[in-house]
């Protein structure tokens, strides 16, 4: 018998009504993480007695990494599970979800661009490319909630449930 999507009983739709209320969650979360990465890059631009080229401290490249990884593994996940099952579920929003894998293609680049900035000696290009992806990110999140979390909250069913 193939997988039959599941109605939800009364604690389920509880539990999914709360799915776009947790992807906010998870966003707000990565709008902090780079907020903090930006306000530690520019606490070194600032800084008189950073030489030139500027150089990482270690604690500003971890963290750099750490908030790559996850930004790379919340795009993967919304890719290969949650975006698929929105398109099959709700065909009308077939043009935002190109829209937004677009946007993770791009956010891919510049993540790349990021880390290879991050792991150089010196690190001239580190503000630039961290204020670049910032702008998209927070463009593509905004995008994101504005589109899918109503979508999310109102799901009667998971995938494979």
């Amino acid at each position: 018998m193939p997988d039959q999507p599941h109605t939800a009983t009364a604690s389920e739709r509880s539990r999914l009504t709360a799915f776009g209320d947790h992807l906010i969650t998870l966003h707000d979360e990565l709008r902090r993480d780079i907020a903090a990465l930006r306000e530690e890059a520019s606490r070194l631009s600032a800084d008189g007695d950073i030489p030139d080229p500027l150089l990482l401290p270690e604690r500003l490249h971890s963290h750099c990494l750490s908030f790559c990884e996850a930004l790379d593994a919340h795009h993967t996940t919304e890719d290969r599970s949650v975006f698929p099952f929105l398109a099959q579920e709700h065909p009308e929003l077939s043009e935002v979800l190109d829209r937004l894998t677009s946007d993770h293609r791009i956010m891919a680049s510049l993540l790349a661009d990021l880390r290879k900035a991050a792991a150089t000696p010196s690190a001239p290009d580190f503000p630039t490319d961290l204020e670049r992806l910032s702008v998209e990110l927070i463009t593509h999140l905004d995008r994101e909630e504005h589109y899918l979390v109503p979508v999310l909250n109102s799901l009667t069913h998971f995938p494979g449930h």
